[in-house]
């Protein structure tokens, strides 16, 4: 560490000698003093931007050497107008430089890496008191969680930084809070439905077993729950469960103002039932005509093992149980004294439509 500060001393003193001989042979234009003045406003600016958190110290140390640059690359290429005056400025600037690099290793030293982000968790928590609506939600996320020893039995707070752990992305942290709100709350439908929606966030935008059983704790405890109605309409939807997704929605649309936000949402979700049905029942029709025809050709040669695994995978798809036993019961009865054909028949009715090619 201590050959790396002294390398940096030693490049910012080669850096000054480089401009002091500059300066015997150039004279600095009259421009260079406004230059200079946008650098000190830039400086104060940037002492106000950290004073109020906007940024952090490291950002600022960094800010600071690109203006001490950018004032540098201004002197060396503005027309000669002037004489030059003292050495200050370049003595300034190579101060400036060293004292960046001074704070730097001394707020990014390896054994005390956590020192930054306490610093800015100090600044977070002065404007969460004084001007909360300035802070972005992972800074509001990170000042809250330091009361979660004190506030660790209210329901409350643990939903209030659910929330403000989904608007920063936090989506696991956000179904934690919201499952320890649930269990201080069992009986407010809030913390089940809100837990639904992290847990639907946390699974890619699809709600799993357990978020649909908070959905639907939800509703049970308040039947008007929008949130619980949408997610359910869409779970349903793409199950193939076209009335129960309107049912959902619309129930969803009841309970919703009309300056509802995310009205437009659910409207949008409603309106795309019709074309989803229309084209599951064109795929249902085409499935349909190929389960007539493998009937028809099962019918005249009974012996295409094939054909019966693709008409059991065929009634599997149509959802149709019915008529699956009675083809399964058919294709048992031809090959009952060959119980390794029903095996094998029964294990390609499972393989995914599509996949045989891409086996061989």
């Amino acid at each position: 560490m201590l050959l790396f500060i002294l390398i940096c001393v030693l490049i910012c003193a080669a850096l000054t000698a480089l401009a002091a001989g500059w300066q015997r042979t150039r004279q600095a234009p009259p421009e260079l003093a406004q230059e200079k003045a946008l650098y000190a406003g830039f400086i104060t600016d940037l002492d106000r931007r950290l004073a109020k958190g906007d940024i952090d110290e490291a950002q600022a140390i960094e800010e600071r050497a690109q203006a001490a640059r950018a004032l540098l690359k201004v002197s060396e290429t503005t027309a000669e107008s002037g004489p030059v005056k003292p050495l200050h400025g370049y003595i300034a600037l190579g101060l400036i430089v060293v004292l960046s690099l001074a704070v730097y290793l001394m707020v990014g030293h390896p054994d005390q890496e956590d020192q930054p982000y306490k610093q800015r968790l100090q600044v977070w928590t002065s404007l969460a008191q004084k001007n909360p609506d300035v802070l972005p939600p992972q800074a509001m996320a990170a000042v809250l969680r330091q009361g979660q020893h004190e506030h660790a039995k209210e329901a409350d707070y643990w939903l209030f930084l659910g929330r403000i752990d989904m608007l920063a992305g936090n989506n696991y942290d956000g179904a934690q809070d919201y499952e320890k709100a649930r269990a201080l709350s069992p009986d407010g439908f809030t913390a089940w439905s809100e837990l639904g929606e992290a847990l639907t966030f946390v699974g890619g935008g699809v709600s799993g077993p357990e978020a649909k059983q908070a959905f639907e704790k939800a509703l049970k405890l308040n039947p008007s729950d929008a949130r619980a109605h949408y997610y359910l309409g869409q779970q349903a939807l793409a199950d193939g469960q076209y009335e129960i997704a309107r049912g959902h929605y619309n129930a969803a649309l009841a309970t919703m103002a009309p300056d509802d936000v995310s009205r437009p949402q659910v409207l949008e979700a409603l309106k795309s039932i019709d074309p989803a049905e229309a084209a599951a029942k064109a795929m249902s029709g085409r499935i349909s005509g190929m389960v007539a025809s493998l009937e028809a050709q099962l019918k005249a040669d009974p012996e295409n093992a094939d054909g019966w695994a693709r008409l059991l995978r065929s009634y599997d798809v149509l959802g149709d149980t019915a008529a699956r036993a009675k083809a399964r019961a058919a294709m048992q009865a031809h090959y009952a004294n060959r119980p390794e054909v029903i095996a094998d028949i029964l294990t390609k009715a499972q393989t995914r439509v599509g996949s045989e090619g891409a086996a061989k």
